[in-house]
């Protein structure tokens, strides 16, 4: 029979603790991104799965072989060590490595993984996040970095030795590194995502509408304008967008201006009022108004701040 005398009680309580203190998983279980060594078991391909999480590999010391997608769009893709992958949700694929892990070590594979759920709500309630936009539509193709710096591919593993705000933290500017980080190829022809999302194929579209907001913010852009460059009438464009960014087509647009401005408000001695015109803007109060209501501040604030 189980002892359920209070002494026993407190016995398995502080087992139990010592158990949750021994073990870092506990600490993941809620958390925003995960981190793991990719399997060392075997060499060979693990079966093609497709997750509802974005994936960032960081291949080790030992080459890779990725294929993606399924059936007649399967693709082949072969890594060097060193080399930075971003798959995104629902994304079938399944990884191999060439050779077997050193005996009792490791290879020096790690995968980052973070919900892509939780990114949107995300956007919503923090627009500076709506930079990551385009690179979590490019994930749904997948990315290959290409060429990045030794200082990114250390924050990626210093991700891994973190816990709690400060991962997120240096997560959070991993991500800004990798959303500017202009050299990078898709891995797919294609969107393979879920069909739910990417019937007649809106979801490349979409990514081809956030790719040209991402040039041209700082030109008069409307929602009609848009919409035609990604052959999609008005109300569905805007639906479709919405549902691909967590931000209206407005705020995604504005937000690209605000974070913009803030770069030439920290680094450059420019007046405001000809920051505003460079970033989109059509008149100083309308900047005004949506930078403090993004930023909290005024941009004379903003840069009083950081100087």
């Amino acid at each position: 029979m189980l002892n359920t005398t209070p002494q026993a009680f407190a016995s398995r309580q502080a087992f139990a603790s010592q158990q949750a203190l021994a073990s870092p998983q506990v600490f993941d279980a809620c958390a925003t991104v995960h981190c793991e060594g990719a399997s060392a078991a075997s060499p060979r391909e693990s079966h093609p799965r497709c997750l509802h999480e974005h994936e960032l590999h960081l291949i080790g010391a030992r080459p890779a072989r990725l294929r993606i997608g399924a059936g007649a769009d399967q693709e082949t893709h072969s890594f060097a060590p060193g080399t930075v992958v971003l798959l995104g949700p629902r994304l079938p694929h399944s990884l191999a490595f060439e050779h077997r892990a050193p005996p009792g070590g490791s290879a020096g594979e790690l995968v980052l993984r973070f919900s892509d759920e939780l990114l949107r709500r995300g956007m919503a309630l923090f627009p500076e996040l709506g930079d990551a936009g385009p690179l979590l539509a490019r994930a749904r193709q997948g990315v290959q970095f290409v060429g990045l710096g030794a200082d990114t591919l250390a924050r990626l593993r210093r991700i891994e030795t973190l816990r709690g705000l400060a991962r997120f933290s240096e997560f959070i500017a991993l991500l800004n590194e990798l959303a500017q980080w202009r050299d990078y190829r898709l891995l797919a022809d294609v969107f393979l995502a879920d069909a739910g999302f990417d019937e007649d194929g809106r979801a490349l579209r979409i990514h081809k509408a956030i790719d040209y907001i991402r040039d041209n913010y700082a030109e008069a852009l409307s929602l009609a304008e848009v919409g035609a460059i990604a052959g999609m009438r008005e109300n569905a464009f805007s639906r479709s967008f919405r549902r691909a960014t967590g931000q209206t087509f407005t705020d995604f647009v504005n937000g690209l201006r605000v974070a913009r401005a803030c770069r030439l408000l920290a680094s450059t001695r420019q007046q405001v009022s000809s920051i505003c015109y460079e970033v989109g803007f059509n008149n100083i109060s309308n900047f005004n108004r949506h930078f403090r209501r993004i930023q909290g501040m005024t941009p004379g604030e903003f840069r009083g701040r950081r100087m």
